[in-house]
């Protein structure tokens, strides 16, 4: 049940927002976050993940496993867990009925749409996301770890 995807998301805030849900801006404007550290909204599909990099791109790879993987922070600068509540799509495609949504965080913004986490049953559907982090001369990476697993609260696995 791996997968594995990469993009680069162009961005020109220091974050973007992955979202269990169909984009809505409105949420946005609803949260007051400092634009530092992790953010979690309220309905636990939203979530804002900080980047070192303003303005630029950061390739993020989304590694779906079918079970938690062993933390390995070999290589990565830091690395934090998160729970988010994915919903099926309101207008399923049938090749692919289940979606994550990165996107930048302006509106009109850059956006890779994953199509990589299931709802099975068309359910709502808890997912931890272990994002690990590290920014070189080549730029800022991400890879966003992914299984299916019950709500837990945000943990920090490491710092530079």
């Amino acid at each position: 049940m791996t997968s594995r995807e990469s993009h680069e998301l162009e961005i020109d805030t220091p974050c973007y927002f992955v979202w269990g849900r169909t984009y809505d801006a409105d949420i946005l404007l609803q949260q007051e976050w400092s634009g530092e550290g992790l953010c979690v909204f309220p309905d636990s599909r939203t979530v804002m993940v900080p980047t070192e990099v303003e303005y630029g791109t950061v390739k993020l790879t989304l590694d779906r496993r079918g079970e938690e993987p062993a933390p390995d922070l070999g290589g990565w600068d830091d690395a934090f867990e998160f729970s988010l509540l994915a919903s099926p799509r309101a207008d399923p495609d049938p090749a692919s009925p289940d979606q994550i949504l990165i996107a930048a965080c302006d509106a009109g913004g850059d956006c890779c749409d994953f199509n990589a986490l299931d709802c099975p049953g068309g359910q709502d559907t808890w997912w931890r996301l272990r994002v690990y982090r590290r920014v070189s001369d080549t730029g800022e990476e991400h890879l966003i770890q992914a299984w299916i697993a019950d709500q837990q609260p945000v943990a920090r696995l490491g710092h530079h």
